[in-house]
């Protein structure tokens, strides 16, 4: 890939999981890596979620809006990002108080353009799952046409709707 890309990649790391550490900082040294070529033009820990969020009474600002958005760019594309992303209800023992929730896989990636949301993974269409590991080896091995596959959307933001938290070493 050429070094003038404007290519954003922001990583949405899932905090509450046991034995994964390893594998979400290899994935995290990975986009440094790309970074570092040139192949992003920026890259961050965009946001730390936790496995479930209500959609009703989510306090974190932005884990549900980052959610909606993918939501949209996956529509838009005819795509799912389940199973990945898994949007279901969690009732309440003892009480009839039923919440619709968002679970978050424990990686993802989303690529941005200036205020274009470009691609987000993991997500699925009618043949096949792409996965952060797809993205990651498409740009390794240099293939700028792979990511055209997918139509951007555009968003309306320059920044990660989540605070970044996450701190990070390569």
């Amino acid at each position: 890939m050429t070094g003038d890309t404007h290519l954003r990649a922001e990583l949405y790391l899932r905090g509450d999981t046991y034995g994964t550490f390893d594998a979400q900082q290899q994935v995290l040294n990975r986009v440094k890596r790309l970074e570092a070529n040139g192949v992003f033009s920026e890259s961050m820990v965009a946001g730390e979620w936790q496995r479930i969020r209500t959609m009703a009474e989510d306090k974190r600002s932005g884990a549900i809006a980052t959610y909606e958005e993918f939501k949209d760019w996956a529509d838009r594309n005819g795509h799912s990002l389940e199973p990945a992303f898994e949007r279901r209800t969690r009732s309440y023992v003892g009480m009839d108080r039923v919440d619709e929730v968002v679970v978050f896989p424990v990686v993802s990636l989303a690529l941005y353009e200036g205020s274009t949301l470009e691609a987000v993974f993991p997500c699925t269409d009618a043949e096949r799952t792409y996965t952060v590991g797809d993205a990651l080896e498409a740009f390794e091995r240099g293939d700028e046409n792979w990511l055209a596959q997918f139509d951007s959307v555009t968003v309306g933001r320059t920044e990660p709707w989540l605070e970044p938290g996450v701190e990070t070493t390569i």
